[in-house]
């Protein structure tokens, strides 16, 4: 879709024209809304509702279950599918009627939840004749009234940006959508790297020195794109080099940018900002060939200000990394599946405290006293200093892609809540000298470079975040800091030393070498799988936090000892001898993230787990999480999933752990990922099942059952099951083996 381009001094010319007919209306709502919004349609050059259609009319009908649980006939003022809707009140009074308007804002809220198929990306209230508010909703939901972009009618002629963004919610909304050119910008960044990684590493050879050297370009390119670093500084520096000298020149400049960048100060005839932070210690910059400068120049040419940090850190992990970059196409986990856990898990508490707030803050103001102002400004920083000491933790935080849904999501309460600061304190609300900030966000993680990018992905959203919401304002120094709130360790398993142990060695296996006879691959007689004790092991210390969001890495039990050593599993089931032997490797994040809920040293916790949850050899964990005092109070039991470890489609469960245990919700999701339903209950049972509990009753045997069926021979392994032909060579052989061979029937 190429995106219609607008007159915008024309349409300027006529909004003044228009605005000027109606200053100074008195006509009551009903008689004035349909006439202003036709001459504004009009003034801006967009198609009106008239003659009405189905999908674009003005009262549009819609029908909504009241407190009584009747169903009433409702009718939203002005409504176009897959646009807008829009309510509208007639106050005629010079300063916006904030009361009417946020009660005007409920409803529409209220009644595009029951139109059909997806509400629309824009809200709209109008107080005639020259108030206007808009809300969005491509972060998944439209917020409260305080994040609504005010729009004076009276001056948008003056104002092209906000004529441009009427124009295009009237006809055009899509292009407003910032994520899907986030992603496509994303992706050809991803790819761009990935192939200059790997020219730097055929011809550099260590990997891990290409791989630093990237990151702070990456940051570099981003930082001149949102005003860090001054417009184009990185792309000139390696273009000038390039002309100057080549690739050593090249090398030579970044260093000096890096270092300037580092400590602040002038670089040529420009003023650095001192950024500090982890990237910038080391600024070693690598000697570069003119085809690796070209691919450098190239990556830069991008707008990274428009980069998705929630998939960026996963594709750099896979542009950085050899062994992952052949899966640089692969499918990741979307946005929108992230912010479906995060929404119950942390925004659902933070937003039911601040509601209080609002109340409170609107009866105040009420009264019209001076004191009561001052004491609704109070209510309104106590509740943003509450914010600012939240402390959030994802334990298995991967390249930071939950982490940073999660801080942009708090990010967008606390602009609501700065929003009204501002507005109750005569514009002055910038006296807010702290803000949501990543040294909030903690993390564990077990890769290094995993734990650097996430590092970055989260310095990346709050820049960009800061950008969008504080214009030209330049954020606080130094630019990054090094927080030191993501660790690179076990998350699960703390030690003081590993030891070989030989003695405790056991054969390998796995096939490796031809059998002489058979020719097949057969273990190697000689090869041992080493045995190493891990002395000291202890359940390994996790971060203070008020929420826990994250995706801890799917593994089954079976595989466990296969991939971490029979030394970590048994030192693992050894610390955590509570757990059953047969709990799959992710319950230990999810029981010890239950413990703490239990305890009452965090609110919420939210992880995502293989749908094996629901399976007998893990239920226990959740049973005994409940009996503690840790609710599954939401759940999804099945939902697709595609893991960012090796981009294999499974089939995950969601579920969010509270101490709150009067109500739950089951989600449910079709075989798309799309909610389709939610079932209102007291509680979830173990098996994550709002009916009756099966799963328990079925533990106990009935006697009635006796002697009718049994599992019969259940086979551990294919090693005692032989092909076709094999069968009849060996009952060829003797008679005696019908006794042993026999058909093995599965399913």
């Amino acid at each position: 879709m190429t995106p219609r381009q607008w007159d915008l001094a024309a349409i300027a010319t006529r909004l003044a024209a228009m605005m000027g007919r109606w200053e100074g209306t008195t006509a009551n709502e009903q008689a004035a809304l349909q006439g202003f919004l036709l001459d504004l349609c009009d003034a801006l050059g967009v198609s009106a509702p008239n003659p009405p259609r189905d999908d674009y009319r003005f009262e549009y009908p819609v029908q909504v279950i009241d407190r009584d649980g009747q169903l009433a006939a409702n009718r939203i003022d002005c409504y176009r599918a897959d646009h807008f809707a829009l309510e509208g009140k007639a106050t005629g009074q010079a300063v916006a009627d904030d009361n009417r308007m946020r009660k005007a804002f409920g409803q529409v809220r209220t009644y595009v939840a029951h139109v059909s198929g997806t509400p629309p990306p824009y809200l709209m209230v109008l107080d005639l004749p020259r108030h206007l508010m808009v809300w969005d909703r491509w972060s998944g939901r439209y917020g409260d009234f305080a994040a609504g972009k005010r729009i004076n009618l009276a001056t948008l002629h003056l104002r092209p940006e906000e004529i441009a963004l009427l124009c295009d919610i009237f006809e055009q909304p899509v292009v407003r959508d910032p994520r899907a050119r986030a992603q496509v910008v994303t992706k050809e960044i991803a790819a761009k790297l990935a192939e200059l990684a790997a020219a730097l590493e055929a011809r550099v050879g260590d990997q891990e020195r290409v791989a630093r050297f990237l990151m702070r370009c990456v940051f570099s390119c981003f930082a001149e794109d949102v005003g860090l670093l001054p417009e184009g500084i990185f792309k000139r520096t390696l273009e000038v080099g390039r002309r100057s000298g080549g690739g050593a020149q090249v090398a030579r400049a970044l260093t000096l940018l890096w270092e300037t960048m580092d400590a602040g100060g002038m670089y040529g005839a420009e003023q650095l900002q001192r950024f500090n932070g982890h990237f910038f210690k080391t600024v070693e910059a690598l000697p570069l060939e003119p085809r690796e400068v070209d691919l450098l120049v190239e990556a830069a040419t991008f707008d990274w200000s428009r980069v998705e940090p929630s998939i960026f850190g996963t594709l750099l992990v896979r542009a950085l990394d050899p062994v992952e970059r052949h899966r640089l196409g692969a499918e990741y986990t979307p946005r929108e599946y992230i912010e479906r856990l995060v929404e119950p898990t942390v925004l659902e508490p933070i937003r039911e405290r601040w509601t209080a707030v609002q109340g409170a803050v609107l009866q105040l103001e009420g009264t019209g006293k001076r004191k009561d102002l001052e004491a609704a400004r109070v209510e309104l920083r106590r509740f943003h200093e509450w914010m600012r000491g939240l402390s959030f933790l994802d334990p298995a935080c991967g390249s930071g892609n939950f982490l940073y849904v999660t801080m942009a999501a708090v990010k967008r309460v606390e602009l609501e809540v700065l929003n009204e600061i501002q507005r109750l304190s005569d514009g002055q609300g910038g006296l807010v000298l702290d803000e949501v900030h990543p040294r909030q966000f903690h993390g564990l993680e077990v890769k290094p470079w995993a734990r650097e990018i996430a590092e970055l992905t989260l310095w990346i959203g709050y820049h960009q975040f800061w950008r969008e919401t504080h214009g030209g304002r330049t954020p606080p120094t130094p630019i990054l800091e090094d927080t030191g709130t993501l660790e690179c360790r076990d998350a699960v398993l703390a030690w003081d030393a590993i030891v070989h142990r030989p003695e405790r060695d056991r054969p390998d296996p796995t096939p490796r070498v031809r059998h002489p006879v058979t020719g097949e691959l057969v273990p190697d007689p000689e090869a041992k799988l080493p045995y190493y004790e891990y002395v000291g092991a202890r359940a390994a210390e996790w971060p203070r936090a008020d929420f826990i969001v994250g995706n801890p890495p799917y593994m089954g039990t079976k595989r466990m000892r296969g991939s971490f050593g029979d030394g970590y599993v048994d030192a693992l089931r050894s610390v955590y001898s509570e757990m059953p032997e047969s709990a799959d490797y992710v319950m230990y994040w999810w029981s010890r993230a239950a413990h703490l809920v239990a305890e009452g040293e965090m609110l919420r916790a939210g992880l995502i787990t293989t749908n094996s949850i629901r399976m007998s050899q893990n239920r226990g964990v959740v049973s005994s999480a409940k009996a503690a005092g840790a609710s599954v109070i939401w759940a999804i039991a099945d939902h697709p999933w595609t893991d960012d470890a090796d981009g294999a489609d499974v089939r995950v469960s969601l579920t969010v752990i509270s101490r709150q245990s009067d109500k739950a919700t089951l989600a449910i999701v079709d075989e798309n990922g799309q909610l389709c339903e939610r079932v209102q209950a007291t509680s979830l049972n173990a098996d994550l099942t709002a009916h009756a509990d099966i799963a328990t009753a079925a533990r106990g045997t009935f006697r009635s059952n006796a002697g009718l069926a049994s599992f019969g021979f259940m086979l551990n392994g294919d090693g005692f099951i032989v092909d076709a032909e094999e069968a009849r060579t060996l009952l060829k052989m003797s008679a005696d083996h019908e006794h042993f061979v026999r058909p093995y029937v599965n399913g």
